[in-house]
């Protein structure tokens, strides 16, 4: 009856320890069995095609040398009366400011009496030189002395009817730096006239990008405030590179600048570059960082995602010309690209153009 009944108790283990296998087998081969989920995207072909590099530029607009003119006191003198007005459009010859100065008006004709007297004195020794009365040497001392006079006079003049001071370009009143009846010194400025017919753009590159630009490249100039872009071109190129911003100048000429292009306001240019043909060109949206590294995901005939490392060569728009193990016709993901990982299923949809 023992053996019987430890028999059974016997049994009874065996059953539980098979029936917990059983459920310990069933539970494993459930979690072994993967689920995946395909990820739709949208794909574009890799072309070999020809890209325009298009390189932008931020700076400020300044006119062009010889497009403003800053006017100054000739001489120490009291402002008599002042037509300038700022916004005012002017004519070359305008007048701007007229100036009293009775010092200068004294001295002037005081040079010019003196003047006057030296070249009678000249005449008079001509005269009796012709006579055999005075040496040659006495003529020609006082010709010297009445050349020298008239020469003092008629600088003296000159300064004097700078005293009306006019405008040298055609342009638009900037500033007025003076008031009727304020005195000022000789070299005080008076009024700035600025001509913004015409335009430079004085803007900041890298020395990547100024080694890029060659003089008479096109360019599209856009003010602030996103207006509508006017043509231009690159007028000049800095040699060197500042050694503190670790940047150089390049100056972009706009010949028909108009609002909201006004000297001293920012703008962005963006300069046409060379071709770069037979270029390796995929779409913008394709390119995915991933760490530090561009990465393009290559959907395979399998329709897995392959994470293919690239590095760009330029972008113009929403195409990008890069390099990398790529060859054309290779299907890219773009729509759908942020999120998917190496060895990732997709569904791909219809291609679209780079």
């Amino acid at each position: 009856m023992a053996t019987h009944a430890g028999r059974g108790r016997m049994t009874g283990r065996w059953v539980v320890v098979i029936g917990c296998l059983t459920l310990a087998c069933h539970g494993a081969s459930q979690e072994e069995t993967p689920t995946t989920t395909a990820v739709p995207v949208e794909t574009a072909a890799v072309q070999r095609d020809t890209i325009r590099p298009v390189l932008s530029l931020f700076g400020r607009l300044e006119p062009v040398p010889g497009g403003s003119a800053t006017l100054a006191a000739p001489v120490d003198a009291v402002a008599r009366e002042v037509t300038a007005r700022v916004g005012k459009q002017v004519h070359a010859g305008a007048l701007l400011v007229s100036l009293d100065a009775p010092e200068w008006t004294t001295q002037a004709r005081s040079l010019k009496a003196t003047a006057s007297a030296a070249e009678q004195e000249a005449q008079r020794q001509r005269d009796l030189f012709q006579q055999g009365i005075t040496a040659r040497r006495q003529l020609e001392e006082s010709e010297a002395a009445a050349t020298s006079a008239r020469s003092a006079a008629d600088a003296a003049e000159r300064l004097l009817d700078r005293t009306r001071v006019t405008s040298p370009i055609d342009g638009r009143v900037e500033q007025v730096m003076v008031q009727p009846g304020e005195r000022v010194s000789a070299g005080a400025p008076l009024a700035l006239v600025v001509n913004g017919s015409a335009l430079d753009l004085v803007a900041s590159a890298s020395p990547g990008e100024l080694a890029r630009l060659r003089e008479g490249e096109p360019a599209r100039v856009q003010g602030e405030g996103g207006t509508m872009a006017k043509r231009g071109w690159v007028r000049a190129v800095a040699p060197a590179v500042d050694s503190l911003t670790g940047t150089g100048t390049a100056i972009l000429r706009i010949p028909e600048a108009v609002a909201p292009l006004l000297p001293g306001t920012g703008a962005t240019a963006e300069v046409d570059l060379p071709l770069i043909r037979d270029a390796l060109v995929v779409p913008d949206s394709a390119l995915v960082l991933i760490g530090t590294t561009l990465h393009v995901f290559v959907i395979g005939a399998d329709s897995v995602a392959h994470a293919t490392p690239v590095s760009v060569v330029v972008r113009n728009g929403q195409r990008a010309a890069v390099t990398g193990q790529l060859k054309p016709g290779d299907r890219v993901a773009t729509a759908g690209a942020y999120g998917l990982a190496d060895g990732m299923r997709v569904i791909p949809g219809a291609d679209r153009a780079p």
